[in-house]
């Protein structure tokens, strides 16, 4: 039973990202997305994950005594994640690594899946469901989480024909 509602939950999502595809073009202009948020107890480490497993680089850091916010991004070097325009991930502190909130989460495109995990898995994060096949769609799909308790997921589309 598990398993069909995780099935269930991620045909929701999808059909929630279609949906919010469909409707970008009435959104105001100028809107981006500007990047995903998530916290860790531990900001620093949770950021080597990432870059470890996800071959991100770090693009600004906010640091007070009191809090620690890194900002990832990617590129082939430092100087070019700098230089990505695209949406960050943003690694904020947080009081537990308790992975509460299963529902936010980041979504990666990835060309292969399977080579992404096994960097996941290397790096110290765990994938909660491993690839599978989304229907005859040629898609799959993997969702993991990372040392601190976030989600993510990971979405493989077929070869462009």
């Amino acid at each position: 039973m598990r398993k069909h509602r995780h099935l269930v939950a991620m045909v929701a999502a999808l059909s929630t990202c279609l949906f919010a595809n469909a409707a970008f073009a009435a959104a105001p202009s100028g809107v981006t997305l500007n990047g995903v948020r998530i916290g860790a107890r531990d900001v620093s480490a949770l950021a080597r994950f990432y870059q470890s497993a996800f071959g991100m680089h770090e693009v600004q850091r906010i640091q007070t005594p009191q809090f620690l916010e890194i900002m990832l991004d990617f590129g082939s070097t430092q100087e070019a994640a700098k230089a990505n325009n695209g949406a960050d991930v943003v690694i904020m502190q947080r009081d537990a690594d308790d992975g509460k909130d299963t529902m936010a989460h980041v979504v990666f495109t990835v060309t292969n899946i399977d080579a992404v995990v096994a960097a996941v898995k290397a790096a110290g994060g765990r994938m909660e469901r491993d690839p599978f096949a989304f229907g005859d769609t040629g898609i799959r799909i993997g969702m993991g989480i990372d040392p601190a308790g976030n989600h993510f997921e990971l979405i493989q589309f077929p070869p462009a024909r």
